[in-house]
């Protein structure tokens, strides 16, 4: 069975900016099966797999070794997200006093 899986970030940066993985799954469907046949595939993103708190996303929801995969599914590697705005400390918000 082959299986299409998003990028995002780093991992779609290692492959030069290619978005979407075409992997094929030989020893099983499961998310495990599909990490080690990319770690076979594509070292580099092995390498931020390992490294990497990376989440596995099946169908918009998040994913554990164990989930089971078919070929239509939606699957996504999402590496650590930063960013968005900071959170801002009471002693900086002004807000007008109501009495």
């Amino acid at each position: 069975m082959t299986v299409t899986v998003k990028l995002f970030g780093a991992m779609k940066a290692q492959l030069g900016n290619v978005s979407e993985l075409n992997v094929r799954l030989e020893r099983g469907h499961r998310v495990r099966d599909l990490i080690e046949a990319i770690r076979a595939t594509h070292p580099g993103v092995g390498a931020l797999l390992r490294d990497k708190n990376v989440l596995v996303s099946v169908n918009h929801d998040i994913a554990h070794e164990d989930t089971e995969l078919a070929h239509i599914d939606e699957i996504a590697l999402l590496p650590p997200f930063s960013g968005g705005a900071r959170a801002l400390r009471r002693s900086h918000v002004h807000a007008p006093v109501r009495r």
